[in-house]
Protein backbone atom coordinates (compact mmCIF):
# COMPACT_ATOMS: atom_id res chain seq x y z
CA UNK A 1 0.00 0.00 0.00
CA UNK A 2 1.34 3.11 -0.96
CA UNK A 3 1.92 6.59 1.38
CA UNK A 4 -0.69 8.18 0.00
CA UNK A 5 -3.33 5.35 0.39
CA UNK A 6 -2.17 4.79 3.83
CA UNK A 7 -2.93 8.97 5.00
CA UNK A 8 -5.94 8.35 2.75
CA UNK A 9 -7.26 6.47 5.27
CA UNK A 10 -5.84 7.88 7.89
CA UNK A 11 -7.93 10.72 7.07
CA UNK A 12 -11.18 8.50 6.81
CA UNK A 13 -10.09 7.13 10.45
CA UNK A 14 -10.19 10.68 11.53
CA UNK A 15 -13.18 12.17 9.83
CA UNK A 16 -15.06 8.99 10.70
CA UNK A 17 -14.30 9.79 14.43
CA UNK A 18 -14.95 13.23 14.66
CA UNK A 19 -18.55 11.99 13.26
CA UNK A 20 -18.83 9.55 16.21
CA UNK A 21 -17.89 11.69 18.68
CA UNK A 22 -20.45 14.47 17.23
CA UNK A 23 -23.25 11.17 16.78
CA UNK A 24 -22.47 10.30 21.05
CA UNK A 25 -22.94 13.54 21.98
CA UNK A 26 -26.29 14.42 19.94
CA UNK A 27 -27.50 10.70 21.44
CA UNK A 28 -26.23 11.82 24.69
CA UNK A 29 -27.73 15.05 25.05
CA UNK A 30 -31.16 13.59 23.47
CA UNK A 31 -34.14 13.41 26.09
CA UNK A 32 -35.66 10.13 26.98
CA UNK A 33 -38.97 11.73 28.26
CA UNK A 34 -41.34 11.39 25.18
CA UNK A 35 -41.49 8.69 22.80
CA UNK A 36 -40.05 10.71 20.15
CA UNK A 37 -36.88 11.54 22.24
CA UNK A 38 -36.36 7.72 22.80
CA UNK A 39 -36.38 6.44 19.41
CA UNK A 40 -34.09 9.53 17.78
CA UNK A 41 -31.56 8.20 21.06
CA UNK A 42 -32.02 4.80 19.92
CA UNK A 43 -31.32 5.71 15.88
CA UNK A 44 -28.40 7.89 16.92
CA UNK A 45 -26.98 5.04 18.96
CA UNK A 46 -27.13 3.15 15.88
CA UNK A 47 -25.18 5.39 13.81
CA UNK A 48 -22.61 5.67 16.73
CA UNK A 49 -22.06 2.04 16.92
CA UNK A 50 -21.81 1.99 12.46
CA UNK A 51 -19.32 4.38 13.02
CA UNK A 52 -17.40 2.85 15.50
CA UNK A 53 -17.36 -0.44 13.69
CA UNK A 54 -16.36 1.38 10.28
CA UNK A 55 -13.46 2.67 12.60
CA UNK A 56 -12.46 -0.72 14.53
CA UNK A 57 -12.23 -1.70 10.92
CA UNK A 58 -10.01 1.07 9.29
CA UNK A 59 -7.71 1.10 12.52
CA UNK A 60 -7.73 -2.64 11.76
CA UNK A 61 -5.89 -2.33 8.48
CA UNK A 62 -3.52 0.50 9.87
CA UNK A 63 -2.38 -1.93 12.30
CA UNK A 64 -1.87 -4.24 9.68
CA UNK A 65 0.41 -1.20 8.04
CA UNK A 66 2.33 -0.33 10.98
CA UNK A 67 3.16 -3.94 11.53
CA UNK A 68 1.19 -3.51 14.95
CA UNK A 69 -0.57 -7.03 14.62
CA UNK A 70 0.95 -9.84 12.18
CA UNK A 71 -0.95 -10.40 9.00
CA UNK A 72 -3.48 -13.14 8.76
CA UNK A 73 -2.96 -14.05 5.21
CA UNK A 74 -0.17 -16.74 3.74
CA UNK A 75 1.13 -14.38 1.04
CA UNK A 76 1.41 -10.60 0.82
CA UNK A 77 -0.81 -10.73 -2.12
CA UNK A 78 -3.59 -12.03 -0.18
CA UNK A 79 -3.19 -10.43 2.23
CA UNK A 80 -3.25 -7.08 0.22
CA UNK A 81 -6.10 -8.22 -1.10
CA UNK A 82 -8.43 -8.86 1.96
CA UNK A 83 -6.82 -5.18 3.16
CA UNK A 84 -7.81 -3.74 0.14
CA UNK A 85 -11.68 -5.61 0.77
CA UNK A 86 -11.68 -4.45 4.30
CA UNK A 87 -10.94 -0.05 3.10
CA UNK A 88 -13.71 -1.15 0.23
CA UNK A 89 -16.14 -2.05 2.82
CA UNK A 90 -15.64 0.82 5.33
CA UNK A 91 -15.82 3.55 2.57
CA UNK A 92 -18.75 2.35 1.43
CA UNK A 93 -20.21 2.46 4.66
CA UNK A 94 -18.62 5.56 5.95
CA UNK A 95 -20.43 6.96 2.36
CA UNK A 96 -23.56 5.17 3.55
CA UNK A 97 -23.97 7.21 6.99
CA UNK A 98 -22.81 10.46 5.33
CA UNK A 99 -25.60 10.35 2.85
CA UNK A 100 -27.99 9.40 5.91
CA UNK A 101 -27.19 11.92 8.63
CA UNK A 102 -27.37 14.81 5.71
Amino acid sequence: MRDEQVKKIENLAEEVTDDFIITTCKAINTTIHTKEGRGDKGFLYSISQKQSNILATLERVLAFKNGKIPPISATAATQEKYEQQLIEKAEKEAEKLKQRLS
